[in-house]
């Protein structure tokens, strides 16, 4: 199960990459339309935004199982192996608990989207629902992930925690 985990998170991880590279693409579009050919999409910024929603919440879990989430280990890297091992265990715990609360409440609300037939309200008018049912889904995996790493860093001991740093 942990497998599968992992490889769902790569899978979005990989989507989330490609979903920055087409909204680059979008962007560079319109910005071309708008500004040669006085023509500007009506699409472009929209989905845009859409796709750059989706691609930094699937991003999360990936980042998470690679330990690549900006931290701040002024005080942890001061804590012996075993304590530094209980400090991480906690941390991804919290994680998985803040992510049942978004899962939670962010799922209600896109479902109350879909429920109302909300819209973006612009000249596209898409259903709400598709960007907001990011977080419940995203974050469900993001949860997951943050549980199969505290029970990686809980039975595997020092050599679980994360590793290197990066130096400026």
């Amino acid at each position: 199960m942990l497998r599968v985990i992992d490889a769902v998170s790569r899978l979005f991880g990989t989507v989330a990459g490609w979903a920055y590279f087409a909204t680059a693409l979008m962007l560079g579009y319109e910005v071309v339309m708008r500004y040669v050919f006085i023509a500007p999409t009506i699409w472009a910024e929209e989905l845009s935004r859409m796709l750059l929603v989706w691609a930094t919440f699937g991003g999360a879990a990936i980042l998470l199982h690679r330990r690549q989430h900006i931290t701040i280990t002024l005080l942890t890297d001061m804590l012996s192996p075993r304590l530094r091992q209980v400090q991480e265990v906690f941390v991804l715990l919290f994680i998985a608990a803040l992510a049942a609360v978004i899962v939670r409440d962010g799922g209600g609300i896109a479902w109350d989207s879909f429920q109302r037939g909300r819209t973006t309200g612009s000249m596209l008018n898409l259903p709400a629902w598709w960007a907001q049912v990011s977080l419940p889904l995203c974050f469900a995996l993001l949860g997951l992930q943050a549980l199969v790493e505290a029970l990686r860093v809980a039975t595997g001991g020092a050599e679980s925690l994360p590793r290197g740093s990066v130096e400026h």
